[in-house]
């Protein structure tokens, strides 16, 4: 079997010389602002607030992609996702989380979650700077992330800012880095707080009620001064 070696070593080297004609190949540079809300996806606060981002001077936002069944079945897709934010991907995962649509013409590539959407965009900063892609900003509002996968997305030289938005002051039990555990036992409280349907502790900014476009405005302010655009 040893002669067979340099054959195949030959071989491999004339086909590469002999392709001298590169093929060009498109790849699109992601950017613009990418937005996901929490559990469900389809609040009626995520279009009023996508549009104060771009009030402010925040260009190019839109809502980010994924591959949620919640937007299909309703309240159930809320528990499903509120489920799998719990359980599994507020862990790092070095799968595949890739977008659509990111031919925009904004030099800034963005990404902005709330509570559930949070995950999502953190798990899609990781892999687009594991893939060697610029984020600007990855903007983690009331976010139940692991401390761990928090850690390593500050740590990764491509993602140039992270910035964590807690709403304990609101009386959210969540708050970036909480433990598994501490999650759990605050699960009573998030129902009590989403059933109340008051725009309060965890739901801030995710219940419409008659302050809700200041909150927005005052939140879309904020990350404009952080530097989105």
């Amino acid at each position: 079997m040893g002669p067979l070696v340099p054959v195949i070593i030959i071989t491999a080297t004339l086909t590469l010389k002999s392709d001298t004609k590169p093929i060009p190949v498109k790849v699109n540079k992601p950017r613009g602002t990418l937005y996901w809300g929490g559990a469900g996806l389809n609040g009626p606060y995520v279009q009023p607030q996508l549009a104060m981002f771009a009030k402010v001077g925040i260009s190019h936002c839109y809502i980010g992609q994924t591959n949620s069944a919640s937007q299909a079945i309703g309240d159930a897709g809320m528990l499903i996702d509120a489920l799998r934010a719990g359980i599994n991907i507020r862990y790092i995962d070095d799968g595949e989380w890739p977008l659509s649509g990111m031919d925009k013409p904004s030099e800034q590539f963005n990404l902005i979650g709330y509570s559930y959407g949070s995950l999502l965009a953190a798990q899609t900063a990781n892999y687009y700077a594991k893939n060697g892609n610029i984020v600007n900003h990855l903007v983690l509002i009331g976010s139940p992330i692991d401390a761990d996968f928090l850690q390593a997305l500050k740590a990764n030289k491509n993602i140039k800012k992270v910035i964590v938005i807690d709403l304990v002051q609101h009386g959210d039990p969540i708050y970036a880095g909480i433990k598994q555990s501490d999650l759990i036992m605050v699960a009573k409280t998030l129902a009590e707080q989403m059933t109340r349907n008051k725009a309060e502790g965890h739901f801030y900014y995710a219940h419409v009620v008659d302050d809700s476009p200041k909150r927005w405005e005052a939140l879309a302010h904020r990350l404009y001064e952080e530097g989105l655009r």
